[in-house]
C-alpha cells in the first residue's frame, strides 16, 4: 500500500508542478484528482506504519489553521472565489499530512526531491524556450502565457511564481548538497541544478525573490556555520574562506545575468513608485472593513476595485492580488487567520531548530557522522521557507497551487524532520491524529469530488473560449452549456453564456427573435448578479441588455450597481452615459461622459473611451431636428 501511496503522489506532485501553475483552478484539476486519490489511500488504511512520528503541536497549528480557512472560505460571499483557495488548502494539508507521516523516510523524501528537480528542469527548459523569443510559449496546446516579454515563466504564467518554486527546490537541494548523503557526482548535479536555479531566478528579474534568496541564503549560512562550529570547528577557517569565494564568484555571475533586466525594470518601475505601496493601502483598507474574520476567500479581487487608492497612475490595471500574502491573509481572512497561520510558521521553525540542535549535541557525538539526509532536508527545508516567506511579502505565491503544495511539502518535512532516539520521543496530543486523519479523508474525497464535477465546466468553459477565438459562435453555446448546466454555481459561465448571446443579437433580426435573444442574455446576467453581486462587468451587460429591451428603468438600477462595484473606473462610468444617450437624455448623459473623464482607472488602449462618446454626442446634438 505504501508504494502505491507514494507513487500517486509523486504524479500528482507532477501534475501539478506541470499544470497547477496558475492561480485559477483550471489545470490544477487533474493533480487535485491524483492529490485526493493518495490521501484517501493514506486514510483507508487506517493503520499505516511511519518511520519518525510527526511532532503533534504542528499537526494541531495545521489542523486548526485549514479548518478555519475552510470554514471561512464556506462562509464568503462569492462561491467561485472561496473555491479557488478551498482546493489550494486542501491540497496543501493533504501534501503536509503525507510529507509527515507515511512519506517520513528519507528514501520517499528522495524520490520526492527527484520529482521536484525534474520539474526544476522542465521549467528551465521552457524558461529557455521563452528566453529565445516565444514569450508566449504555453505547454498546453491552444493557450498562450499572457505576463508578458522580457521576463522567463517556465510552466508558469508569472515570472516570481517561477522564482518562489525555484528558490524553494534550489535551498532543499543545498541542504542536501552540504549535510546530505550521496556520491560526489549526485552532490555535483545537484549543485548545478542549484546553479541553473538561480539563474533562472535572476532571469524572472523578480526583485521580491532576490530579497528572498538573500533571506534563505542568510538562514542557511547562519545554521550551517553553527552545526559546522559544533560539530568541526577545526575546518571553520578553511571552510568561510572557501564560501567567501563562492559567494563572491556566485553574487557576479548573478550580476552579470541579471544587471541589464534589473536596470530595465529599475527605469520602468522605480522601487519608491512601485504599484504595490497603492496596493497594500487598498488591502488594509479591505481589512478595515471586517478585520476580525475578515471580508471572505480572494474578496480582495472585488475590494481592490472598490478600494482603489488615489495614488494609482491612470492606466494600472486591478491588482486582484495584495501582492503581500500577509496582507492578503489580513484583508481575507482576519487577524484570526493570520495569528494561525504565523503560530504555525513559528512551531514548525521551532521544531526544525530542536532537531538540529539534537542532531548537533546528541546524534553526532554518539555516531562522529555529520551526513544526513534528515539533516540535509532539515536545514535546506527551513532555508528555503525562509526564502519563501521573506518573498511573500512582495508576492501571491501561496494563492498558486504548484508553489504553495511545494511550501507544503517543506513544512511537512519541518514537521518531522526525522527523530529516531528513544530520549527524544515527539510530543504527543491526544486524538490530534485521529483528527487529522478523519481530516485527511475528508480532504480527499472533497477534491476528488471537486475534480470530477467541476474540472469538466472548467474544460467545457477553456474550451468555449477557444472557440470564441475561433470566431465558431455555434461550438461557442454548445461548450458554455455544458459548462454552466455541470457547474451553475459559478457566475462566470453564466456571464460569458449571455456575452455569447448578446454577440448573435443583430439590428437586422426579426423583433422577436432579437427580443428572445436579449431576454435570453439578460437571464444570464441577472443569474451572474445574484452569484456575485459585487462585479462590475455583470451589472454593465446587463445594463445593455436591459437598453436592449427597453427596460429604461432596470437599465438604469443595474448601471448604478456598477457604478457601486466600480466607483472609480472610466468603464462604469461610461456605461452610465451611453445609457442616458441611448434614451436621448443627451444633459444627464454630458454629464456623465465629463464625469467619466475624471476616473481613477482609465480603459485600456484602444477600447472606447469617454471622448469617442462625447463626441458622438456633440455630433448627434449638433444635427438640425426635422
Amino acid at each position: 500500500m505504501r508504494p502505491l501511496v507514494l507513487i500517486t503522489f509523486l504524479l500528482a506532485l507532477l501534475a501539478t508542478g506541470v499544470l497547477g501553475t496558475e492561480t485559477s483552478l483550471l489545470f490544477f484539476w487533474p493533480g487535485c484528482l491524483l492529490l485526493g486519490v493518495a490521501g484517501l489511500l493514506v486514510g483507508g488504511r487506517w493503520q499505516m506504519r511511519i518511520h519518525f512520528a510527526p511532532n503533534d503541536v504542528c499537526l494541531l497549528s495545521v489542523l486548526l489553521l485549514t479548518l478555519y480557512l475552510l470554514g471561512r472560505a464556506w462562509l464568503s460571499p462569492v462561491v467561485l472565489y472561496a473555491r479557488e483557495d478551498i482546493f489550494i488548502i486542501l491540497g496543501c494539508f493533504v501534501t503536509y499530512l503525507i510529507t509527515a507521516t507515511v512519506a517520513s523516510h528519507p528514501r520517499w523524501r528522495l524520490a520526492i526531491m527527484a520529482a521536484l528537480a525534474l520539474l526544476t528542469a522542465g521549467n528551465l527548459v521552457v524558461g529557455f524556450i521563452h528566453f529565445s523569443g516565444n514569450w508566449g510559449f504555453h505547454v498546453v496546446p491552444h493557450f498562450a502565457r499572457t505576463f508578458g516579454a522580457g521576463r522567463i515563466g517556465g510552466f508558469f504564467n508569472n515570472a516570481n511564481h517561477l522564482a518562489a518554486f525555484l528558490s524553494l527546490v534550489m535551498f532543499l537541494g543545498a541542504g542536501l548538497m552540504f549535510f546530505g548523503r550521496g556520491s560526489a557526482s549526485m552532490k555535483l548535479l545537484i549543485g548545478f541544478l542549484g546553479a541553473a536555479s538561480a539563474i533562472g531566478m535572476a532571469l524572472t528579474s523578480s526583485r521580491g525573490a532576490m530579497i528572498g534568496m538573500a533571506g534563505g541564503t542568510l538562514t542557511f549560512g547562519t545554521l550551517s556555520l553553527w552545526i559546522i562550529w559544533k560539530t568541526q570547528r577545526h575546518i571553520l577557517g578553511r571552510l568561510l574562506v572557501g564560501i567567501g569565494v563562492l559567494a563572491v564568484l556566485g553574487g557576479a555571475m548573478l550580476y552579470i545575468v541579471n544587471e541589464e533586466s534589473v536596470k530595465r525594470r529599475s527605469v520602468s518601475n522605480p522601487v519608491d513608485n512601485d504599484v504595490r505601496l497603492q496596493v497594500w493601502k487598498a488591502a488594509l483598507a479591505q481589512h478595515d472593513l471586517q478585520p476580525v474574520t475578515g471580508a471572505g476567500a480572494r474578496m480582495f479581487y472585488d475590494y481592490c476595485i472598490i478600494l482603489r487608492p488615489a495614488g494609482m497612475r491612470l492606466n494600472d490595471a486591478d491588482p486582484l492580488f495584495a501582492h503581500n500574502e500577509y496582507l492578503q491573509m489580513l484583508a481575507d481572512y482576519g487577524w484570526i487567520g493570520l495569528a494561525l497561520a504565523l503560530a504555525v510558521m513559528g512551531l514548525h521553525l521551532a521544531n526544525d531548530l530542536r532537531f538540529v540542535h539534537w542532531f548537533v549535541m546528541h546524534r553526532f557525538l554518539n555516531t562522529g557522522v555529520l551526513s544526513s539526509n534528515t539533516l540535509g532536508f532539515a536545514v535546506g527545508a527551513l532555508s528555503a521557507l525562509a526564502a519563501c516567506f521573506l518573498h511573500a511579502l512582495f508576492e501571491f505565491h501561496f494563492h498558486v497551487a504548484a508553489t504553495a503544495i511545494t511550501a507544503a511539502f517543506a513544512m511537512g518535512l519541518l514537521a518531522n524532520p526525522g527523530f529516531d532516539a528513544d530520549d527524544r520521543q515527539s510530543v504527543r496530543l491526544p486524538k490530534v491524529r485521529l483528527l487529522s486523519k478523519l481530516v485527511l479523508i475528508g480532504a480527499s474525497l472533497w477534491m476528488i469530488g471537486g475534480a470530477i464535477r467541476l474540472g469538466p465546466a472548467d474544460f467545457d468553459a477553456a474550451q468555449a473560449q477557444i472557440a470564441a477565438s475561433q470566431d465558431d459562435m455555434q461550438d461557442r453555446m454548445h461548450w458554455l452549456d455544458k459548462a454552466v448546466a455541470c457547474d451553475p454555481w459559478n457566475p462566470e459561465h453564466w456571464y460569458q453564456r449571455g456575452l455569447a448571446l448578446m454577440d448573435q443579437w443583430k439590428p437586422t433580426l426579426p423583433v422577436a427573435v432579437g427580443r428572445r435573444i436579449l431576454e435570453k442574455a439578460a437571464g444570464n446576467f441577472e443569474q451572474a448578479m445574484k452569484l456575485n453581486p459585487r462585479h462590475y462587468l455583470y451589472a454593465l451587460a446587463l445594463t445593455d441588455a436591459y437598453d436592449g429591451l427597453q427596460r429604461q428603468e432596470d437599465a438604469l438600477r443595474s448601471a448604478q450597481m456598477a457604478i457601486r462595484a466600480a466607483p472609480w473606473h472610466e468603464e462604469t462610468r461610461l456605461g452610465l452615459a451611453m445609457h442616458y444617450h441611448r434614451w436621448g437624455q443627451f444633459a444627464e448623459a454630458e454629464k456623465a461622459y465629463l464625469w467619466a473623464s475624471n476616473a481613477r482607472r482609465r480603459n485600456p488602449e484602444g477600447a472606447l473611451g469617454w471622448g469617442d462618446g462625447y463626441q458622438e454626442l456633440l455630433r448627434v446634438a449638433a444635427m438640425p431636428k426635422k
